[in-house]
């Protein structure tokens, strides 16, 4: 079985998953989408907070949406995650341009806000209370669902940008001219050119659809779509193998798959947060399954697996169950993944798939049942065990389910976990002998 697998994992197949995914990680466009949301950390953690300020005052104090206090505790969300398409706009392209050398990084951030505006939500003329006509923005364009049109703003104008600065199509200044200014000028040729170009194809969607679409809702439309359907429960099955198989062969499961379902995934918490905001039933979403391999120290649920190393009888896994343990109890699991190692490792590769499947099917039967909470805050960095899944559902049952799948996991790990330590034991044993008869 681990010669085969052996085989298997230098075989021509997995070198080459591994060089793309190697590839995937250094490409500036790839590690751009995940540096432009982590800049967004900041503001989405504060989204957080304030859901969880108004969902208290609303159990404690029966602040409804439409209470003044209520809206007034709501406001910072409403300029925090639900302007979050619009700061990614930003933050892609100044990261982008900055991995692709272009100097005006921070006049490459401005301009693809200005065309996030354009294609997503342009001014509008509205008649106020007091019957006075303003020019308005939509702001409801402008929050997690334009991510999709961040992302693709924020990367191809600086593509764009980056063609007419290679091409000499700036204004020349003359080298005594400070570089903030010299940069600004250089910029405003490329500018204009993204403006020309997207608020051109938005005003002929526009047209073309009598108004029905923006460029924006059909970027959305395009992209949301074919995921929307693979986004499924089935297609999270898929999902879950990839991830763990990803692990197992040495490439970052959650670099890989995670990014690829990032904007569906924070989508999906923004509606809800929208959805309790307004006082209505929240909806279920399959990429909430994600969660179904992470509940119980990181991918694959690894903390159970620690627990029972605490106790092992080999050196070599009490070692790095030691080691691995407070990481564990914060959702930090590498030090399990490669220390065990599960990576490379077919005996636990079986364990640390299933369990995910399972938990992940039980977590479905609970949300269909309605026995624990769905997610509606967004919480994007790591916590204590049971405390992450209260956070994001602000529902207690959810820390019950949590601590209730921690003996069903165990039991999964356990006849694996022995196997492979029989196999640590017999290695020992054989390293100690073989020490001793050097010694003599």
């Amino acid at each position: 079985m681990n010669n085969k697998m052996e085989k298997f994992a230098n075989s021509g197949l997995i070198k080459t998953m591994q060089e793309l995914s190697l590839k995937l990680s250094r490409s500036p466009a790839f590690s751009t989408i995940s540096q432009g949301m982590g800049g967004t950390m900041g503001l989405i953690m504060i989204g957080a907070v304030v859901q969880i300020l108004c969902a208290l005052g609303q159990m404690a104090f029966g602040w409804s949406p439409g209470h003044p206090i209520y809206d007034v505790l709501y406001m910072p969300y409403e300029l925090t995650m639900g302007l979050l398409g619009l700061f990614m706009a930003f933050t892609l392209a100044y990261s982008y341009a900055r991995r692709l050398g272009v100097n005006a990084q921070i006049q490459s951030g401005f301009t693809s806000i200005v065309c996030f505006f354009l294609i997503c939500s342009p001014l509008v003329s509205a008649t106020s209370s007091n019957g006075i006509t303003i020019r308005a923005i939509n702001v409801s364009a402008l929050g997690a669902n334009g991510i999709f049109c961040a992302i693709l703003i924020g990367l191809l104008s600086v593509r764009i940008s980056k063609f007419a600065i290679d091409h000499n199509w700036i204004i020349r200044m003359p080298d005594v001219v400070p570089e903030g200014i010299l940069n600004s000028f250089n910029s405003i040729i490329p500018s204009g050119l993204n403006i020309l170009l997207w608020y051109g194809l938005s005003l002929i969607i526009f047209r073309f659809t009598n108004g029905a679409m923006t460029l924006g809702t059909l970027i959305t439309t395009i992209i949301a779509t074919p995921l929307t359907y693979f986004v499924s429960p089935l297609g999270m099955v898929v999902i879950m193998l990839l991830f763990s198989l990803s692990w197992f062969f040495g490439i970052h499961g959650g670099s890989i798959v995670f990014t690829a379902i990032m904007p569906i995934y924070i989508a999906a918490y923004a509606t809800n947060a929208e959805l309790a905001a307004a006082g209505k039933p929240l909806v279920f979403n399959a990429v909430f399954l994600y969660g179904g391999a992470t509940l119980l120290g990181g991918s694959g649920n690894t903390f159970p697996l620690c627990v029972m190393g605490l106790r092992s009888k080999s050196e070599q896994i009490r070692a790095v169950a030691k080691a691995s343990f407070v990481p564990g109890l914060f959702n930090i699991n590498e030090p399990v993944i490669f220390g065990f190692p599960i990576m490379y490792n077919p005996v636990l590769l079986i364990p640390f798939a299933l369990n995910s499947l399972i938990v992940m099917a039980l977590m479905f039967m609970a949300w269909q049942f309605q026995w624990i909470g769905l997610p509606k805050v967004l919480i994007m960095t790591t916590l204590p065990i049971g405390i992450q899944q209260f956070m994001s559902t602000l529902d207690w049952k959810n820390i019950v389910f949590c601590f209730l799948m921690f003996p069903l996991v165990y039991a999964i790990y356990y006849p694996f976990f022995k196997i492979y330590e029989k196999q640590c034991l017999e290695k020992e044993e054989a390293e100690a002998a073989a020490l001793a008869e050097e010694r003599q």
